[in-house]
């Protein structure tokens, strides 16, 4: 029978491995190992045919008889377990047809766990992502609002799926652009005064920096007005460190109150300017000496040895640290907390640093499976047909606050999850703030809220059994439920969220499909409506629990 744990994909998986190392000739004159056999098993698109469905039989490598041969053997075998029974289709698919008495336990499940449905035994993996991490510099993008749902998904499914996750953000403080910020707060400061100062190109444009400029002017007037600067830095060591840690500070609060915003929150938050004031790009500079050499007054690291077209620099002739040497630092700081893995989600452009990234990690003497740094494409808001920009707050870049004002955060977050990572992601505003089943978040809130209002329209006792719920699409209903636990272990694994979006759509629609079709509540047959009244509880059950890995909360009217 179903473990409380274990998924209906899994049990099936189980009983055909029980089976199979039971046939001795499979075994013996066909060398089969079940040990090593990849089973597959999906979801039938007819009911008719059967709820789940298998290829096991075409991958044991045997002849087309052979496979039909032990198909039906195999079937009449698995039918006498806890299925209702199993047909053979050519050229030797396994249809299986869940048993009454195991759907009833699994509905009831469902109803007994509600909120906690879908949690899997806690497992002792241990799992740092690291996500956003924008510089404190300006304003989070739209590219970062994709980073956070993304990064944020992902740890709510895997806490789900019985991991350990640390959130950790990355304040990159300790470089040339927070140099840079403070000059351009400081230029900004004294054009308030009237001056002539003009921003060099590579500064912070934003109109952020004005108002934290305005900010400065109205704490200490005048007092930094004839500070003098250059392109890189401020010459004076006040109002140097004055600058830095406003603009930074100010900044930074903003981008911890939009996250906030977004849903989405930090377990660990950890400053570049930690690793310098610690000493410890020197801890892995000794970890890593005998792949380091000099050159042309440089220092370079040997990333040619694992694949690299050509070694890096980590301090350059005068002085200075490489972006890339107290990211190593930063790395191995994560590694060695222990954790089983690292993940980065880093955008496209930084492709080819996240393969160099890797073979430096190799050097500190980790193995390459213990880091993952997923790759993120670009998204455009457009709208009709053209790229959407209002943003009044930062130049011309959309902002994640810009999105939120937009579409709101809920809608936000499920179109920002929808596709795969390594596609480019539109999201059409107008399609994500219509109120029809065109826009597919709304299709799926209204799924819940439509069940929300009919069940506080009565109520039922609970059924002893759901053995009246014989229909195809009742049945599609109960399959797509026993596929919830498996798309989130498939997410735990794959890293792709789109497919708990996909999941929620293909539920909702079958879900309306089925309430327009069939009357829920009919009091000309009572036991009926009884157990249908139960399992549009269980499908608004697992709708809310879905929404909540996605950071959406589900709305009981609309």
């Amino acid at each position: 029978m179903l473990k409380r744990c274990e998924t209906v994909v899994e049990l099936i998986k189980r009983e055909i491995l029980i089976v199979i190392s039971k046939q001795n000739d499979l075994l013996n004159d066909f060398g089969v190992q079940p040990s090593k056999l990849k089973i597959q098993v999906e979801l039938t698109k007819n009911q008719m045919l059967g709820d789940f469905s298998t290829n096991v039989m075409m991958s044991l490598g045997l002849s087309p008889e052979n496979v039909l041969k032990f198909a039906y053997k195999i079937a009449a075998a698995l039918s006498k377990r806890f299925f209702a029974k199993v047909e053979v289709a050519k050229p030797g698919f396994l249809n299986i047809f869940l048993s009454e008495n195991l759907n009833s336990k699994f509905l009831k499940q469902i109803l007994k766990q509600q909120d906690e449905f879908g949690k899997f035994k806690h497992k002792k993996i241990f799992y740092n992502i690291e996500f956003v991490s924008a510089n404190p510099t300006g304003l989070l993008h739209i590219g970062h609002a994709r980073n956070a749902a993304i990064g944020d998904t992902l740890s709510r499914i895997w806490k789900t799926y019985g991991f350990n996750v640390n959130r950790e953000y990355y304040i990159n403080d300790g470089g040339n652009q927070i140099e840079k910020l403070a000059v351009s707060t400081l230029i900004r400061y004294k054009q308030l005064f009237g001056m002539k100062d003009e921003l060099p190109d590579d500064s912070y444009h934003g109109n952020e920096i004005i108002e934290i400029a305005s900010r400065i002017k109205a704490e200490v007037i005048d007092k930094f007005v004839n500070v003098p600067y250059d392109e890189n830095k401020i010459n004076d060591r006040t109002a140097s460190h004055f600058f830095k840690a406003y603009a930074k500070n100010y900044l930074f609060n903003i981008i911890k109150d939009t996250l906030n915003s977004f849903g989405v929150s930090m377990d660990i938050w950890f400053s570049e300017s930690d690793i310098y004031k610690n000493n410890l790009i020197n801890v892995s500079l000794q970890i890593l000496k005998k792949y380091i050499y000099q050159n042309d007054g440089a220092t370079w690291l040997k990333t040619s040895e694992l694949g690299d077209d050509k070694d890096r620099v980590l301090i350059k002739t005068d002085g200075t640290y490489t972006y890339f040497l107290p990211d190593i630092v930063y790395h191995n700081i994560k590694l060695s907390r222990g954790y089983d893995k690292i993940f980065n989600i880093w955008g496209s452009d930084h492709k080819s640093y996240a393969d160099r990234m890797k073979i430096a990690i190799q050097l500190l003497g980790y193995s390459k499976e213990c880091v993952e740094i997923l790759i993120m494409q670009m998204v455009r808001l457009v709208k009709n047909g053209a790229e959407f920009k209002m943003s009044k707050r930062s130049a011309n870049t959309l902002t994640l606050q810009d999105l939120l004002d937009t579409i709101g955060k809920d809608a936000a977050r499920w179109f920002l999850v929808s596709q795969s990572l390594s596609t480019h992601l539109e999201i059409d505003v107008d399609k994500a703030t219509k109120k029809n089943n065109d826009n597919p978040f709304y299709y799926v809130q209204y799924a819940h809220a439509r069940i929300n209002q009919l069940l506080e329209k009565t109520h039922y006792d609970l059924p002893k059994n759901f053995n009246m719920l014989v229909l195809p699409i009742e049945r599609n209903l109960i399959n797509l439920l026993h596929y919830f636990k498996h798309t989130i272990q498939t997410i735990a694994h794959s890293y792709e969220t789109q497919k708990m979006t996909l999941y929620l759509t293909n539920l909702a629609k079958v879900f309306h499909a089925f309430y327009a079709a069939n009357k829920i509540i009919d009091n000309q047959n009572l036991a009926l409506s009884q157990q249908r009244f139960y399992l549009a509880q269980t499908v608004k059950q697992v709708l809310k629990n879905g929404l909540f890995l996605i950071g959406i909360t589900a709305v009981n009217k609309m």
